[in-house]
């Protein structure tokens, strides 16, 4: 049985460290066999490493260095790690209004996990409101945490207990706004879900999140969370909208549609971006005040009774990726178990091959809902120019029209979830509920 040092490293990288009187968490200088000096902290490793050790940068990042590449080590000081930020006492000013912080998860309430080098949740929404005082001149923010996961782990049920938190926040408490933490790989899944299951809101909601974490240089927390708690907190926008930084600078915060937001980088601050639509408004952090680019939104309810919230969804909705040589088993493999709709991401203007067909008619008999989207992104559908799409129409497949393809897969989730209505499921799915169709896109909105 392999003896396992502290921090998970074994053999080589244990006998370097020990030979060296070298602890997890010392301060070092070491020298590589290039003559290259690294300083740093070294940190933990995952389990069973074996050749190389684990250093955090002065710059905040995480390098591993393999030990035969180190000719000389020095130990400076051992640190002494604390991972919480202090509380403090919330002391609520009369002046301010009132908003909810509910805590979903995501990078933007994490911390690099040192024992593996990667970001892992970690921050409460206690700690992170208070490692931002500026809040406090904006807002008087209550903070729950709902959950403390990454958005790639968020499902249906995550959705639809955040929706049952808001309707109870609304019906019972007296918040001028709503800000949702959450993580940004899934959050447009997530504010889509919400704009479904939320009608006549008579506060603003949005979702807001960071590229990186809290604790990284750079990081786009604060400016995301300032901009969101101001916006929530001052506008009169009735619908669940996204607030992500608008450029790469920290001035600017714009305020997406919900349904129409989409992450188009893996890890610029700027990913966010509305497809297809003008965006709500802009949030400048300098002048601190909104800059409205469209005024047709929906405006917040002024009769709170009106509010409803349907927070439902069948999980037997599934997407597929159409591509060269799918084979017919994948929706032979949905149509078998028991799914009960499925949203095509087609080619061009709707589109699959014809092998397809076939599979797609046998579902269609058996009651599977089946809508067309494209997986251009801009441009809607169009599924009467070519011949394939007049059949796929024929066969009984929806057209998505412009509906993005995740807001696509929640929507007809949330409608799977009220009715086996077959026209029903049509009518609704082809109506413009919440903004979330654009069959005609200005010429200046395409961004490539």
């Amino acid at each position: 049985m392999v003896k396992i040092m502290e921090g998970g490293y074994i053999e080589e990288a244990k006998e370097f460290l020990e030979r060296n009187k070298v602890k997890v968490w010392a301060n070092v200088d070491l020298i590589t066999v290039e003559g290259t000096k690294i300083s740093g902290l070294i940190l933990p490793a995952p389990e069973n490493t074996r050749k190389y050790i684990y250093i955090k940068l002065p710059n905040g990042y995480n390098i591993a260095i393999e030990v035969k590449r180190i000719s000389q080590i020095r130990v400076n000081k051992i640190e002494k790690i604390e991972y919480r930020i202090p509380e403090k006492p919330k002391k609520k000013k009369p002046n301010l209004p009132n908003v909810m912080l509910l805590g979903a998860g995501g990078t933007i309430a994490s911390r690099v996990e040192y024992s593996t080098g990667a970001v892992k949740p970690a921050f409460t929404e206690t700690e992170l409101l208070n490692a931002i005082p500026e809040l406090e001149n904006i807002a008087n923010i209550d903070a729950i945490n709902l959950f403390n996961i990454f958005s790639e782990d968020m499902k249906p049920r995550n959705w639809i207990e955040i929706a049952k938190k808001i309707e109870n926040s609304i019906q019972n408490d007296d918040y001028r706004g709503i800000v949702i933490t959450h993580g940004t790989d899934t959050m447009q899944y997530t504010a889509a879900a919400l704009a479904f299951m939320l009608d006549n809101i008579p506060i603003p909601i949005t979702i807001t999140g960071a590229q990186r974490s809290s604790d990284r240089p750079a990081s786009d927390s604060a400016t995301n969370l300032i901009a969101s708690v101001l916006f929530t907190s001052k506008s009169d926008v009735g619908e669940v909208t996204v607030v992500m930084h608008k450029n790469l600078n920290d001035t600017i915060c714009t305020a997406h549609r919900g349904v129409r937001v989409r992450k188009m980088h893996s890890s610029r601050r700027d990913a966010f971006k509305t497809i297809g639509d003008t965006p709500i408004a802009d949030i400048d952090l300098e002048k601190g005040k909104i800059v409205y680019l469209r005024d047709d939104y929906t405006k917040v309810s002024k009769d709170k009774t009106k509010f409803k919230a349907n927070p439902v969804f069948e999980e037997k909705t599934a997407m597929l990726y159409i591509y060269p040589n799918i084979p017919t088993e994948l929706i032979e493999y949905f149509i078998d178990k028991k799914y009960r709709g499925i949203v095509l991401i087609g080619t061009g203007l709707g589109h699959v091959a014809e092998d397809l067909l076939k599979p797609i008619e046998r579902g269609v008999q058996e009651k599977v809902t089946f809508v067309m989207t494209t997986q251009c992104l801009w441009g809607p559908v169009a599924m009467n120019v070519y011949e394939r799409g007049r059949r796929l129409q024929k066969i009984g497949v929806i057209p998505a029209n412009g509906i993005l393809p995740e807001v696509a897969y929640v929507k007809l989730g949330w409608i799977l979830a009220q009715t086996e209505d077959q026209k029903e499921i049509r009518k609704l799915m082809t109506t413009n509920l919440k903004n979330e169709i654009v069959l005609r896109e200005k010429i200046s909105q395409y961004i490539c």
